[in-house]
């Protein structure tokens, strides 16, 4: 099974990660950063495209931009009774319909999963097995931050330190 990332920032980098650790799945990654792509090749994802590129189908698509853009690209690619899952909250909508997606495909959102899964999570970064750029910035550089992020110049994950 092949399975997308679209947006290869933080969260994209630990899916990358978690697919590698936990499937067999050939995982591509999606991200318009050149340098995002590259590192999400590093983290282990089996090949990186650009937006505008030929992607594959794929079994599951992984959203974490959430865009317009990103959503028809995720329901262009995903295979019948394949999921889509959106985590990137850009406010995009996309047509939904009998013929405006492929048959049977699951269509749904998620902001975290429960206790167990965040113990999972801190077992697996204990033991050493994912890897995540953290760059720390002052607390009163919180409006950077957010515009830094917003203009995709992060390349993993800001921390707010006091």
């Amino acid at each position: 099974m092949t399975a997308l990332v679209f947006g290869a920032g933080g969260l994209g980098q630990f899916a990358i990660q978690y697919l590698r650790l936990l499937t067999a799945a050939t995982v591509v990654a999606v991200d318009p950063s050149q340098a995002k792509r590259q590192r999400a090749l590093s983290l282990g994802a089996h090949d990186a495209a650009a937006p505008g590129d030929d992607l594959p189908a794929a079994g599951a698509v992984f959203d974490f931009v959430g865009s317009d853009a990103t959503l028809r690209q995720a329901v262009e690619h995903v295979l019948p009774a394949g999921v889509v899952m959106v985590v990137g909250e850009a406010g995009g909508r996309i047509p939904f319909g009998f013929a405006d997606v492929p048959y049977e495909v699951h269509l749904t959102s998620s902001v975290w999963g429960s206790y167990d899964d965040l113990r999972a999570v801190l077992g697996i970064a204990q033991r050493g097995d994912l890897t995540w750029d953290v760059e720390p910035l002052p607390l009163d550089q919180a409006n950077e931050a957010l515009s830094r992020l917003r203009n995709g110049e992060v390349a993993g994950r800001i921390v707010l330190t006091p």
